[in-house]
């Protein structure tokens, strides 16, 4: 059984390669595109590990 974690990770990382495909398809800037891949798929799992982490605190 995958775990609720792994599965709340996957989803903000094909989040972030929608969002980079959609933004890159819209001719978006490519720093836009690549923030969106690095913020959403990249550093909003970290965010979301590291707040839940502190929730059990």
């Amino acid at each position: 059984m995958v775990s609720r974690d792994t599965k709340e990770t996957a989803l903000l990382v094909a989040g972030g390669v929608v969002g980079f495909l959609v933004a890159t398809a819209l001719g978006a800037p490519s720093a836009v595109a690549w923030g969106i891949l690095i913020g959403v798929g990249g550093v909003g799992p970290t965010v979301r590990d590291e707040w839940r982490r502190r929730q059990d605190a």
